[in-house]
């Protein structure tokens, strides 16, 4: 099997998949923590950004933001969205856990019932043809 290294792809393909997020909330994020009073861990949790992701934007854009006087907060709306973002990205998070435990519970179903019963739920044998 080929060994891929940290920034290559298949074949040795240079790049990525691209940002996950948006430059304006990158830069968001980065002033907040240059110019405010929250912790890495604090802003981490507050956004469900890594703290490595926070602490490399907050060094990648340092030039930008020292320079940068005319700090344009969140307008209401937009503060309005990202409420309902979180929000959002809350209720799917805990989808995610349910989803993830009932897979768990299912899979163990499954491997009791091989286990316990002798039944392979699992094997799948094909339709089964009318006899004529």
């Amino acid at each position: 099997m080929e060994k891929l290294s940290k920034d290559q792809g298949r074949k040795g393909q240079k790049g990525s998949r691209g940002p996950r997020h948006d430059i304006s909330f990158i830069r968001f994020i980065a002033r907040e923590y240059r110019m405010g009073d929250q912790s890495l861990r604090q802003l981490s949790q507050k956004y469900n950004v890594a703290i490595e992701n926070i602490s490399r934007w907050a060094k990648q854009y340092s030039y930008e933001l020292a320079e940068d006087t005319n700090i344009i907060p969140m307008t209401e709306q937009e503060q309005k969205d990202m409420e309902v973002l979180r929000k959002q990205n809350e209720v799917l998070r805990q989808k995610l856990e349910y989803e993830q435990m009932r897979t768990f519970a299912l899979e163990t179903m499954i491997d009791l019932a091989k286990t316990e019963l002798g039944v392979d739920v699992t094997k799948n044998s094909g339709a089964k043809q009318p006899k004529e």
